[in-house]
């Protein structure tokens, strides 16, 4: 649903360039940061809000808090560089905007499970 309001945002607010039917160009429909961004910093404020409550943090879920954070922090930036642009820095094609987005939905679903397993 966050996307679609985005994408919309995205769609209202810009002026249409001449011969054009919209101004929306491929990198808008790139979701995966916007992703990503929300599943790292939920996931570390449900940790931290846990353990201000005295609630106990299993190791599985630090484990899986840290693979996340450096997984979509740190790795997924650099494959999604190489993979899905181009040596001029322009996007590939469609099945590479699916296959980033669909990569950063899988982190956020992760984190929101490790997430509900805190306050289980």
């Amino acid at each position: 649903m966050v996307a679609l309001l985005q994408t919309w945002i995205k769609y209202a607010s810009r002026k249409v360039p001449a011969g054009q039917r919209h101004g929306l160009k491929q990198d808008d429909a790139l979701f995966w940061i916007d992703w990503i961004v929300t599943a790292a910093v939920a996931l570390g404020a449900s940790l931290v809000t846990a353990s201000l409550q005295d609630k106990p943090v299993g190791t599985l879920q630090v484990g899986v808090a840290l693979f996340v954070l450096v997984l979509g922090l740190a790795v997924m930036p650099k494959i999604v560089q190489e993979t899905c642009y181009d040596s001029t820095g322009a996007l590939k094609g469609w099945s590479h905007i699916v296959c980033a987005n669909a990569f950063g939905l899988i982190i956020l679903l992760s984190s929101v499970a490790a997430g509900v397993k805190v306050y289980g």
